[in-house]
């Protein structure tokens, strides 16, 4: 049965009010949304060639909203079930289709490489043996990475409410963001292939996100005149690193572009996201953002999978954006979202409201179906008409560096 909610047209103004309710800020939403855009790009096509600078973002996002969340006493004790639920699911399916894709389209000792690399990446540990570049599974090092910051992070917050010393908190995130940065320096300068991959080298783009959510009671105090002004000047400088940069010097000292960036739009939203920000508060963006992780999880194996079976070339183009985007839809709202929400009470309420034919399905959750079936078919259709004729290659030429 249709409700008042399914016929009415969501306004700007609504939709920030459910995301003010949710505690779900879209221009975070839209900065994801660039952020996986721009990663998948890189790998794709190779442009932008800063692209990879979306991970930069994605850590310093991820720093601000565990922080937040570890700051509500209601939310910390249950912050690694809630963390677990949202990021495991999806990553454990994407990690078991992946490895039953490389055994059917893989050669034999490859495909057992694969099953190694899944393991590793399983555990949280992708970054400390890193696969081959052309592994499916290679883009987990950041997820590791975000783990095992997820994993030690919230002992702080422990000790924090055991010793009741905020101050001395901010004071120890501000020394371990320092120390990790002179580090990242340190180590990119002598080994920086390794430097890219090491958790330390990474925990101060984390740290810069925790910190701003430790001033938020400051920064809620900026003008909201200023507002704006912060927020492009935010999203400007990202999109100058993903252009102007290339892969030297990175995590430190030129990944300071995209977290300053970065910075500045989330600084820029607390209390009350600005106005005049349509480029990342638009409808388009927020749901983009929604699939960001799903959307990361899946594009690489499809490139490097369908790599295996044709050549580079508009069909394959074709082929790996509507079957990124379609498995992205499908595992975000069937398996990310409903797992994250569930719970004994939504259950329940859902039974009830069955019964008295009042349940409701988000709009965007019965048309998600559609949406992924649809570009699944337009990425079979230009894998069916592709030019050349199937052909398992050994190896892959791939775009992009991770």
């Amino acid at each position: 049965m249709a409700t008042v909610v399914d016929r009415y047209r969501e306004t700007a103004r609504r939709r920030r009010r459910r995301a003010e309710r949710a505690n779900h800020r879209l221009d975070i939403q839209g900065l994801r949304m660039v952020a996986v855009l721009a990663v998948f790009a890189h790998h794709l096509w190779g442009w932008p060639g800063g692209g990879f600078v979306g991970i930069d973002v994605f850590f310093v996002v991820s720093g601000f909203l565990v922080t937040t969340s570890l700051l509500s006493a209601d939310t910390a004790k249950h912050f690694y079930w809630t963390r677990a639920r949202r990021i495991l699911p999806v990553a454990a399916v994407v990690l078991a289709a992946t490895y039953v894709a490389s055994l059917l389209v893989l050669a034999p000792a490859r495909a057992q490489s694969v099953g190694k690399d899944v393991l590793f990446a399983l555990v949280g540990v992708a970054n400390w043996q890193p696969p081959a570049e052309d592994s499916p599974t290679a883009h987990f090092w950041a997820l590791s990475v975000g783990e095992q910051f997820w994993l030690v992070w919230p002992l702080l917050f422990l000790l924090v409410g055991l010793l009741k010393a905020r101050k001395a908190a901010v004071a120890a995130t501000a020394v371990v963001t320092a120390a990790s940065f002179a580090w990242a320096l340190y180590e990119t300068a002598g080994n920086p292939a390794d430097a890219y991959l090491d958790t330390f080298a990474r925990v101060w783009e984390f740290g810069v996100g925790a910190l701003l959510a430790m001033a938020a009671t400051q920064l809620a105090q900026i003008p909201h005149t200023v507002k704006p002004l912060l927020s492009w000047a935010g999203l400007l400088l990202i999109v100058a690193s993903m252009v102007v940069l290339g892969e030297a010097g990175f995590p430190a000292p030129w990944a300071l572009l995209p977290v300053t960036g970065t910075a500045l739009v989330l600084a820029a939203g607390v209390g009350g996201e600005p106005r005049f920000q349509p480029v990342l508060g638009n409808r388009v963006s927020t749901y983009v953002g929604d699939l960001s992780y799903a959307l990361y999880l899946v594009h690489w194996p499809v490139i490097v999978l369908l790599a295996a079976l044709m050549d580079r070339g508009p069909y394959f183009d074709i082929c790996v954006v509507a079957f990124a985007f379609g498995l992205a839809i499908a595992c975000h709202h069937f398996v990310e979202t409903p797992l994250r929400n569930a719970s004994r009470d939504a259950f329940r309420q859902a039974r009830k409201d069955m019964e008295r034919g009042l349940f409701h399905v988000e709009r965007r959750t019965r048309y998600a179906p559609v949406g992924a079936l649809v570009l699944i078919a337009i990425g079979l259709c230009a894998f069916a008409a592709r030019p050349d004729a199937y052909q398992p290659h050994s190896s892959t030429q791939l775009t992009g560096g991770l």
